[in-house]
């Protein structure tokens, strides 16, 4: 019986959800608050749609409509669910400390993400003594193909959550220096996959170069990436090897702080030994 309401749910509201996701997406620090038309032209969906989705959002707490301007905006639902989500799985508490003696290792701006759909979510940030730094702003995503940490994740996932997040990237530049083609970025991938670590240069800031290491999980699995954030004019060949071997270090310290075991190799790679 559970089995069949499952089926129900999945098959005739799937698409539904795929699109108040889709919605969600559009609040970032940038556009933090939508009018109704405004969010509809930008998603390209019909206004009767788009309202419908976002009054059962409403509903729910996860989106809130402000009673003067009828703008919407995320709702206090968010935060519940993200207190949640730490409290059960205390992912920020456990990789902090790492994050502040690898900024205080490396003199640059460090920070933790979690893969989010085509994207990395900022989840935690440790800042150098130093005035000349990068500045991470946790609200905003970072692209997986652009940046250091996106490349490390996706270098270590499995097979198939790579192949569904490049079918659904719409390569654009942030930069000069940024990979707009997808052969560019499945070779990126291949060198990443083999280092056991991405450097990514000047591909989302101009004057930012990132050097991110993956964090895995009891079963081998990526569950997260561990980054520097440095001043790419500041980086020689030397310097560039220290941040490395600290990033790699930190990664290392945050598998085992989060029960996983680092003698073991990622998802990908143990389905590979074992075929």
């Amino acid at each position: 019986m559970t089995l069949l309401a499952t089926e129900k749910v999945t098959g005739g509201s799937m698409k539904t959800i795929d699109k108040a996701l889709f919605l969600l997406d559009f609040f970032l620090p940038d556009t933090p608050e939508w009018r109704l038309s405004d969010l509809a032209r930008a998603a390209g969906m019909d206004k009767v749609t788009v309202m419908r989705i976002l009054k059962s959002l409403a509903m729910k707490g996860i989106v809130e409509q402000h009673p003067e301007t009828k703008k919407y905006r995320l709702g206090t639902a968010v935060l519940r669910l993200a207190r949640i989500r730490e409290a059960c799985f205390p992912v920020v508490a456990v990789l902090h400390p790492v994050l502040e003696w690898l900024a205080a290792e490396t003199g640059e701006t460090t920070h933790a993400c979690l893969f989010s759909g085509s994207s990395m979510t900022t989840i935690a940030i440790a800042e150098p003594n130093r005035a000349t730094r990068v500045f991470v702003d946790p609200a905003q995503p970072l692209p997986v193909y652009a940046t250091a940490s996106g490349l490390s994740y996706l270098a270590h996932a499995r097979d198939a959550v790579v192949e569904e997040t490049l079918a659904r990237l719409t390569l654009r530049a942030y930069s000069g220096h940024t990979p707009v083609d997808m052969g560019t970025v499945r070779a990126s991938l291949k060198v990443v996959q083999e280092r056991g670590y991405a450097i990514s240069s000047r591909t989302f800031e101009e004057d930012t170069t990132g050097i991110a290491a993956p964090v895995f999980d009891w079963h081998g699995n990526v569950l997260a990436t561990i980054a520097a954030a440095c001043v790419a004019s500041r980086l020689t060949k030397e310097v560039e090897a220290r941040i490395v071997a600290a990033v790699r270090q930190a990664a290392a310290d945050a598998t085992r702080a989060m029960g996983g075991d680092v003698t073991r190799t990622s998802g990908k790679r143990q389905q590979e030994m074992n075929a």
